[in-house]
Formats: C-alpha cells, sequence, structure tokens
C-alpha cells in the first residue's frame, strides 16, 4: 500500500500496526491473529492481480465468511457455539437468516463500500477524492467508480480505493441462525435483504436457493454480475415465514407486465399493414432517434431547488411525481419501450403507437419500484391517472434512474 502516494508512505492498516511493532523490535511472531492473516490475504492478492493482464480501470470485490466451533463441533451441530469472522471489499454482501419469533428477520452482517456511506467518503476525503453524481444519481469518486475499497482500480488507489477489508466478528447460537447468503450486487442491486432471506426460505436445498436468487434477480432485469452462495445452518429446517412474499410477487409481475407491453410494440399494430403505411412509417423514422434517458432525467432534477436545509449526500434531492410528470411533459419528449427506432410507430397522439402516456410511465416506476399501492396486474390503460396519493410519492433521481433502466424505457428524440 505504500507505493501509492505520499500519503501512504506511513500507513499501516490497523490490523497489522501489533505485527509491525513486533517486527521492528526483531521479535518473530510464532504465530498470526485471524485478522493479520485475512488483512495480509487481501493485500497480497491485490498486489499479484497487478502483475495480471488488468487494464488500470478494472477492478473487482471479494467477501469471505470465515465460521467454527471452539470446541470442534460441526458448524451444523444444534449444539455448536458458533465464531464468524467476514471479511468484505467493496458491494458484495453477506446476510443471515435469524430463527426468531417473526418467521426469519434478514440480518446484514457486512458493510457496502461506497460513496455514499459517511465512514467510507471521509476516508476518502482525507486522501483527496471528490465525488459526483452519474446520470442515474448514483455517487461515485474520483468521477470513476462506485466502490470505495476494490481490487484492482489503480488509477484510483492513491485516492484511498484500496483493498484493506473491512473485518467483523461476531458469535452465534447455532440453533438460532438458519443460513447464510453471500451474493454480488447483481442481486442486491434490484433485491433488498429481507427479500433475500425471503427467496431462500422456499427452497429445499442450498444449491436451489442460489440458483432460485439468481433466477429472481435476472427476472428482474438486473444486468450485473450475479452471484449467490447460500451456508445452511442448523436452524435451516425450522418454520420460517416469507415476509416480502406479496411485495415481490407484485414487483414482478410488474416487470412481466413491462416485458409483455414492450413485445406487442414491437410486434406493431400495423404487421400487416399495406405498403403505403409501410413507407409513411419509413418517412416518420427517417428523422426519428432512441436515446437512453439520462439525458431527460438530469433535465427533470437539474431545474430543483434546493431545500433551505441542507441534503444529506447520501439522500439525494427528492421530487414528487406530480412534479417529475408535469417536468416530462415541459419537456416535449415522448417515451417508449421499444429499443430500436425500426421497431418505433410513431403518430402525433400521445398514446398512440410506441407511445407511453407519461402517467402509466410514472404508474409503471411506482409499480417496479413497489411503491403507493401501484399495481400492473391490469393492462397498461390509455388515459391512465395517477391517483392523489401516487403524485404525492417522493422519488430521487436515483429511484426513478433504477426503475428506468429495469422497465427499459428509451426515450423518443425526433
Amino acid at each position: 500500500m505504500r507505493q501509492f502516494g505520499k500519503d501512504w508512505h506511513g500507513y499501516t492498516p490497523p490490523a497489522l500496526r501489533a505485527l509491525e511493532e513486533a517486527v521492528l523490535r526483531g521479535e518473530v511472531p510464532s504465530f498470526l491473529t485471524i485478522d493479520e492473516r485475512i488483512t495480509l490475504a487481501f493485500l497480497k492478492a491485490d498486489s499479484s492481480i497487478r502483475n495480471m493482464r488488468w487494464s488500470d480501470g478494472q477492478g473487482s470485490t471479494a467477501c469471505t465468511v470465515l465460521l467454527w466451533d471452539a470446541e470442534g463441533l460441526p458448524f451444523w451441530s444444534h449444539d455448536s457455539q458458533l465464531s464468524i469472522v467476514v471479511s468484505n471489499v467493496g458491494d458484495s454482501r453477506v446476510i443471515m437468516c435469524g430463527v426468531d419469533a417473526h418467521g426469519g428477520l434478514a440480518a446484514p452482517l457486512s458493510d457496502t463500500h461506497h460513496a455514499g456511506v459517511r465512514a467510507e467518503r471521509d476516508r476518502l476525503q482525507r486522501h483527496g477524492a471528490f465525488f459526483s453524481r452519474d446520470s442515474f444519481g448514483e455517487e461515485r469518486a474520483m468521477a470513476r467508480v462506485a466502490n470505495t475499497r476494490a481490487f484492482g482500480d489503480w488509477q484510483v488507489k492513491r485516492f484511498g480505493v484500496v483493498a484493506e477489508p473491512q473485518i467483523a466478528h461476531l458469535s452465534v447460537q447455532a440453533d438460532e441462525a438458519a443460513f447464510i447468503v453471500v451474493v454480488s450486487d447483481g442481486v442486491t442491486g434490484v433485491l433488498t435483504d429481507q427479500e433475500i432471506v425471503d427467496v431462500v426460505k422456499g427452497c429445499a436445498t442450498p444449491e436451489s436457493a442460489a440458483r432460485s436468487l439468481v433466477d429472481v434477480a435476472e427476472r428482474l432485469g438486473s444486468d450485473d454480475n450475479m452471484t449467490a452462495l447460500v451456508l445452511r445452518l442448523p436452524g435451516w429446517d425450522c418454520p420460517m415465514l416469507d415476509i416480502t412474499a406479496d411485495h415481490r410477487r407484485k414487483r414482478l409481475d410488474s416487470v412481466d407486465q413491462v416485458k409483455r407491453l414492450r413485445g406487442s410494440m414491437l410486434a406493431g399494430p400495423h404487421g400487416s399493414g399495406s405498403s403505403s403505411q409501410h413507407e409513411s412509417r419509413s418517412a416518420v423514422l427517417t428523422s426519428a432517434k432512441l436515446a437512453p434517458p439520462e439525458r431527460l432525467l438530469k433535465r427533470i432534477f437539474a431545474t430543483h431547488q434546493r431545500p433551505k436545509h441542507a441534503v444529506a449526500p447520501e439522500q439525494g434531492l427528492r421530487l414528487s411525481v406530480a412534479q417529475i410528470q408535469q417536468r416530462v411533459r415541459a419537456s416535449g419528449y415522448r417515451l417508449t419501450l421499444v429499443a430500436e427506432p425500426e421497431d418505433l410507430e410513431l403518430d402525433t397522439d400521445e398514446n398512440s403507437g410506441s407511445v407511453i402516456a407519461v402517467p402509466e410511465v410514472l404508474r409503471m416506476t411506482l409499480s417496479v419500484l413497489g411503491m403507493t399501492g401501484a399495481s400492473m396486474s391490469s393492462p397498461p390503460l390509455k388515459d391512465c391517472v395517477l391517483t392523489p396519493e401516487q403524485e404525492g410519492t417522493q422519488l430521487s433521481l436515483q429511484d426513478i434512474g433504477k426503475a428506468w433502466r429495469l422497465i427499459g424505457l428509451h426515450v423518443i428524440e425526433a
């Protein structure tokens, strides 16, 4: 780590300071503590990556779980007292499902290393880092990386994006824990901690549970790396309650409805139309282009007046659905689920052809986010009217950006 710049010349990770002092005194430790071993292993792996064919802009994360019983009992024994050590770099996540009166609540065992986390933000700022938001409202360090700790990412090492792990210790009576899940951000990006453990509860084996997690994340539109590991603990067979079943089902139904709507748009109402219809449509398409919604989102939120009291960076600016609807309409842009210009069916009416009415887009947005009782169980409405409750819902740039990515929304630039 001392090669990263002048700020790092005298730096020693806290977990290694006692070891360094012993070496400086000429003492040879007879053993290394578990924290020392883990920290050295992570830093050694990061150093070894430098010799591999990784570009300066490539990075990765890691999450490890070690568990044992001090008396030597197997970890699946109901009599064991488990010692658990969780080590984390980046945004992969460890979640434990407990055996409790609530039917199995999710307990996060690791912290996410993102710029929105105050402790991580402060740590990087001490090394001169700055932060910005991308077009979807997600914070990034040095306008490059979302993770504040990572393997690789050599261009931003000197600003604190290092592979020093955060290590947590805990002790658990084995029959008070049902299972542990380790997942990458492709899963956590579309599922909450409680949704993740609830998906696992309905599975017979850890292997099928891991597959189910990836399948659900993919159905919800995740396009990032989706990795899941499930470790069965003694409480696996205890009665469990799927706390988020209804919420998850509504979200999946909403996404499936969007996919069906997109398919119907691709089929188009004029599939068997005359050549004159085709020529008319082609003439319209010569000037029509499709673009991702980043520019529109920036325009919507750029005119927002800042509140009198400062808003914490991790909260972000928020607008009501009614304000968003007004600003989308004022922009003059039309919205569609069609991904290719040649598949567009354009008419002058806002609600015709491939164009989706703004209220319907916002109803989809709320439904995908699981907010305000919005439902997509019924077909999209041409004359969709939002309820007062829906219009009053507050959304951040990050919220709406996440939803529009999942929906697959595009802006028509004609």
